[in-house]
């Protein structure tokens, strides 16, 4: 048995030392390697889902484009010319003249009262910037109705204003002259029996505003009392009448900067 058992272990050894027989190549033939394929491993990409966000008031309607604001006028800068030339039209001096009612006829009358009407040239020069020295000069008819005194009333005067852009001021003396006849006929009177004598001398303040316009002209309206001249009114059988005339001016002139 030793023996059997011997041979048989024998015969496996001799069998496991034998070479492998591979089948033989074609000649010309390379040799060709398989490799193992490689193997896909499928990845599974998982999608969350979209995740939808409430509608607001916003979303449903386009928000409004606030407006532009309008652009910014600037005005240019103020200048100040060192010579103006204005004139134009203008009402005063006035006085209201002499009024007497008799009740038993139920009727008034009023006599020997002036209002001016008729025009005013102006010529003002720099002093410091707003600061003009203003020279006047003044011409006005009398166009009351009620028996009017004097015919017309001229005039010249100086003053001193500051003028601004939109708004200016001034004070003047005037030197003025009556024309025509001083007497008049007095209320129920027959003839010009009674007499209003006027001074010489008139202080006006006066405050105006301006309206610049191209080419270097502007409008300028204003107004302000006017102290004088002196009257005294003379009326047979009573007493001299002796006050200053305080009246009211109106102007509308038109500006032009002759000299920058």
């Amino acid at each position: 048995m030793e023996t059997m058992a011997w041979m048989i272990f024998a015969g496996l050894v001799a069998l496991g030392a034998q070479p492998a027989v591979l089948p033989p190549e074609t000649e010309g033939s390379p040799a060709t390697t398989t490799e193992p394929a490689p193997t896909a491993t499928a990845t599974t990409t998982t999608t969350a889902p979209a995740t939808t966000a409430p509608a607001t008031s916003a979303d449903a309607e386009p928000a409004a484009a606030e407006p532009s604001p309008p652009p910014e006028t600037t005005e240019p800068p103020r200048t100040y010319p060192r010579l103006v030339l204005a004139a134009g039209p203008m009402l005063g001096p006035h006085a209201i003249g002499n009024q007497q009612c008799l009740a038993e006829e139920a009727r008034c009358e009023k006599k020997g009262s002036f209002l001016g009407a008729g025009a005013n040239l102006e010529l003002r020069a720099r002093l410091y910037r707003p600061l003009y020295l203003s020279l006047r000069g003044v011409a006005v008819a009398n166009a009351s109705p009620n028996d009017p005194i004097y015919s017309g009333l001229v005039g010249g005067g100086v003053g001193l204003g500051a003028y601004g852009r939109r708004i200016f001021g001034r004070a003047e003396y005037l030197l003025v002259h009556a024309l025509g006849d001083d007497r008049f006929e007095p209320p129920f009177a027959e003839g010009k029996v009674a007499r209003d004598e006027w001074g010489n001398h008139a202080g006006m303040v006066s405050v105006g505003f301006r309206q610049p316009l191209p080419k270097g002209l502007a409008l300028e309206l204003w107004a302000g009392p006017m102290f004088g001249p002196r009257s005294v009114r003379r009326v047979p059988q009573v007493e001299p009448d002796e006050r200053v005339l305080v009246t009211f001016m109106l102007g509308l002139n038109l500006a032009w900067d002759a000299w920058n």
